[in-house]
């Protein structure tokens, strides 16, 4: 039986004793475990009415402790005693005997009954009963709190973790896309050689036409035009390198401002991880170094694109 759904419910409200003799009755008398600590004190029994005090300390949920002490008082009939315990709103019944030192109490509320055994003890024990629970009280709040605190830093630390993880993600692919993309400048500046090339020789095509005659202004407005599409076309190519070497540089502002805070995180905490992230770091910066000497090289390749005029 718990003493504490007994204070939680609200039962304890009387209490009846029954005794050999009245002044062998008097006295104190205590019952206790981990969670509550009671105290029956009967100060007097006089011509079949006893009075005393009924006290009680318990630990609570939220780790604090709870005292309360109510006077009792009631009616002697043999070995039996009827005793009501104010409880603050009221007053509620008890029955119970006294047994050598032992006083067994039973308390009814809501239809049902609980049984406590008190032990006869000198009234200091119970200051010392409860000075041990507020200990202990004290020490499991603790536990509750560095637990509380233990769970929130795990959830922190899972947060944490999940951001670097996704931060590596976000890099590791745009170390790829710098790669691929490098490639494919290449590619654009190759195509720049063969524009050039192929300018030339419409250039050099235009100047032997008699631009004189209707079919020799035909042509050069022919070679005009091809000459001109082909420039557009490379201009298309190179203002799109330029946009992604102005998006590329952003994306690598944006990682130099996050991923210290992280890396730091991971050294103050051996438990978070930021391998992949350091990783790919190391390939995002080789390959941005790459796409650098690429995009060197591009700019180099349109500044000659035309031939001569």
């Amino acid at each position: 039986m718990s003493y504490r759904k007994l204070i939680v419910v609200g039962t304890v409200a009387g209490f009846l004793i029954s005794c050999a003799g009245e002044s062998a009755s008097v006295g104190s008398y205590i019952a206790s475990d981990d969670d509550t600590a009671f105290m029956v004190q009967i100060t007097s029994i006089e011509e079949g009415r006893v009075y005393g005090t009924m006290s009680y300390i318990s630990a609570e949920d939220d780790g604090k402790t709870e005292a309360i002490r109510r006077p009792m008082s009631g009616t002697i009939e043999g070995r039996a005693l009827n005793l009501s315990v104010e409880n603050g709103s009221g007053v509620s019944l008890v029955t119970g005997i006294v047994d050598g030192d032992k006083l067994q109490i039973t308390f009814f509320a809501d239809g049902s009954s609980n049984q406590l055994t008190f032990t006869r003890s000198e009234a200091s024990k119970f200051p010392e009963l409860a000075n041990a629970m507020r200990r202990r009280t004290a020490e499991k709040q603790q536990e509750i709190e560095t637990a509380a605190a233990r769970k929130e830093r795990m959830e922190q630390r899972s947060k944490i973790q999940k951001s670097i993880d996704q931060l590596a993600d976000g890099v590791f692919a745009k170390a790829q896309e710098v790669q691929e993309k490098s490639k494919k400048i290449e590619v654009v500046i190759a195509a720049y050689r063969v524009g050039q090339e192929r300018t030339g020789k419409m250039q050099n095509a235009k100047r032997r036409i008699d631009s004189s005659s209707s079919d020799g202004a035909y042509r050069i407005s022919e070679i005009d035009y091809q000459i001109g599409s082909l420039s557009s076309d490379m201009e298309g190519a190179h203002s799109q390198v330029q946009s992604y070497m102005q998006s590329l540089n952003r994306f690598m502002a944006d990682v130099a401002s996050q991923s210290p805070q992280f890396l730091a995180e991971c050294q103050a905490d051996e438990l978070l991880n930021c391998g992949r992230l350091t990783a790919s770091l190391q390939s995002l910066h080789a390959r941005y170094q790459q796409f650098q000497s690429v995009y060197q090289r591009e700019n180099v390749a349109f500044g000659g694109k035309r031939g001569p005029a």
